[in-house]
């Protein structure tokens, strides 16, 4: 498996909004997601796409607050909203990060 940065970086962007919903507790469509990743890397996508959006959500008191500023609580909607809109640079370098040590792990 070896993906190039280049292809991670891509493949980063794309995944922002996965994400995102996953950490606003709204549900993936894995179809979807499979589309964009292919079926031989989907595993380690999905795992990385988990643990990006447990660092990017922070539950307290049962409400939504965002894991990276602090802000809320939000909806699911705007919580998904906020990532998105406030959060994509942060997001995109924290799944990219993600992705190359699990590619790294898989490779080794």
């Amino acid at each position: 498996m070896s993906l190039r940065m280049s292809r991670l970086d891509v493949l980063a962007e794309r995944l922002i909004e996965f994400v995102a919903r996953g950490a606003s507790g709204i549900p993936i469509d894995r179809h979807k997601l499979q589309a964009i990743t292919g079926p031989t890397i989907l595993p380690v996508v999905m795992a990385s796409i988990e643990a990006v959006a447990q660092d990017a959500r922070s539950v307290r008191r049962g409400l939504l607050f965002c894991g990276i500023c602090g802000k809320g609580p939000y909806t699911k909607r705007g919580m998904y909203l906020h990532l998105v809109r406030v959060h994509r640079y942060e997001l995109k370098m924290m799944i990219l990060e993600e992705l190359q040590d699990r590619v790294r792990e898989v490779e080794l």
